[in-house]
């Protein structure tokens, strides 16, 4: 901001013109209308404020430019496990079909799995592809071809082994409900383009949900303006849009 003030004339009694420099001067604009400047910020703020209040899905400028056009997120429940195709366990093949260790077992608890029970080995061959050698099964050279274009991440971990929380966990960073997703906070993030189209969907194909349900796309305890939106392909492709 250039603040820019004139003098006063010089034709006025001498006694009077010092005080009308002070008065013209920036120190005394910076000093004397410091809360008339506070007060245009803030209501600069305001408006800044209840647009967005008015319209929570307005675009917001990230803390950085960005590069993603779009994020498109698959999650594949039910697909062959990832286990078998990203994650070789040589010693589980050498072990296939044998007793568990008694080390593994010990102070071992499980409602579900029964620990006389065989181990499984891998049910494929893993080889390495790409210049980075990441393994992967056999059965995925079309994948195996990309694999220097891909990130294989194999440092996750949860302490929860059923279905519906290890969803959650992945979908919210939480195994318990009730935090928002990832798709969630992306949107209550950047906002939208557009007010005629969500901002955030879900496309489910098949007619089961994934085991932790909505819990995996909806906004927790952000405004609900941040669900994802579901599209179904069983049924009304979007619900509650029909005519009742």
């Amino acid at each position: 901001m250039r603040l820019q003030f004139a003098l006063p004339p010089m034709n006025l009694p001498p006694n009077i013109i010092p005080d009308l420099q002070r008065a013209h001067s920036r120190r005394w604009f910076m000093k004397d209308c410091g809360l008339s400047l506070g007060a245009i910020a803030l209501a600069s703020l305001e408006a800044r404020a209840n647009s967005e209040n008015l319209n929570p899905m307005a675009p917001k400028n990230p803390n950085f430019g960005g590069k993603a056009k779009n994020v498109i997120y698959l999650f594949m429940g039910g697909a062959p496990s990832h286990l078998d195709l990203f994650d070789n366990k040589p010693e589980l093949a050498r072990l296939d079909g044998t007793k568990p260790p008694a080390e593994l077992l010990k102070g071992y608890q499980s409602a579900f799995i029964n620990p006389e029970n065989n181990l499984l080995g891998p049910k494929f061959k893993f080889k390495k592809y790409g210049k980075a050698g990441t393994e992967m099964a056999d059965i995925l050279p079309h994948i195996g071809s990309h694999a220097d274009d891909i990130a294989v991440i194999r440092s996750m971990h949860t302490e929860a082994f059923n279905h519906a929380p290890a969803q959650i966990l992945l979908s919210t960073g939480s195994q318990q409900f009730g935090r928002p997703s990832i798709g969630s906070w992306v949107t209550y993030g950047l906002g939208c383009d557009t007010d005629n189209l969500p901002a955030f969907v879900v496309i489910s194909s098949g007619s089961k949900s994934p085991s932790g349900g909505a819990g995996n796309f909806n906004s927790g305890f952000l405004p609900s303006i941040y669900d994802g939106v579901q599209f179904r392909s069983v049924g009304d492709p979007v619900l509650f849009l029909s005519n009742p």
